[in-house]
């Protein structure tokens, strides 16, 4: 079954950039951060935020002194950010996945990693390459984040579903395994909408 592709989701995010990044932002990162603290590394990081959109996690996290490197392949998206937290000290990175290729090549790995509805944009064939990505990024023991829609998408932005149980087997066959699952409302009250959020921890497959 196709769908939309990366680069067609990207597109979709420039176009509502001025609409949805206020929206999203005026959710806060209070309650985000309380469910986590368990899950954040000692200060300051480093933490990695993919697909960071509105920037109101990233800001979030730096707030309280994290060293953030936040993902988000919209430009759309990355200019609403800057608006909306200009003092926030998060280094911005323009790539995507599923290879996250001009994050990996700084050869970096971070204790947390953050995935907030991104995974509904990657298309099922390419997210064993996805968690491929993420295993050259988290450090041994990181903890990673994921929250996935589910229900119907938005006329104007289609993404593919998200079964979370085959999620799971995904990021285990790269050395994730689930140590929490939980389900919520959907924050702005999408009709027919809520997330599944995974909580996994890596420890490097044998080899």
């Amino acid at each position: 079954m196709t769908g939309p592709t990366v680069e067609q989701a990207i597109a979709d995010y420039d176009r509502a950039a001025a609409d949805l990044a206020p929206r999203y932002a005026g959710l806060g990162a209070e309650r985000f951060i309380k469910r986590h603290q368990d899950l954040l590394p000692a200060l300051p990081g480093p933490i990695l935020d993919i697909g960071a959109g509105s920037g109101v996690h990233a800001a979030g996290l730096a707030e309280l002194g994290y060293r953030v490197v936040a993902v988000e392949p919209s430009a759309g998206m990355r200019s609403e950010a800057a608006r909306l937290f200009p003092d926030a000290s998060i280094e911005w990175v323009d790539d995507r996945l599923p290879d996250l290729a001009t994050v990996r090549a700084r050869g970096e790995r971070f204790g947390f990693i953050l995935i907030n509805a991104v995974w509904m944009h990657v298309p099922p064939a390419d997210r064993d390459r996805a968690c491929a990505a993420l295993a050259a990024l988290a450090s041994p023991g990181a903890a990673v984040s994921m929250a996935v829609r589910q229900g119907p998408s938005p006329a104007d932005r289609p993404m593919h579903d998200c079964d979370p149980d085959v999620i799971s087997a995904e990021m285990a066959h790269h050395g994730f395994a689930e140590i929490a699952r939980s389900t919520h409302s959907a924050d702005l009250g999408t009709p027919g909408v809520t997330f599944v959020r995974l909580n996994f921890r890596y420890a490097a497959p044998a080899v």
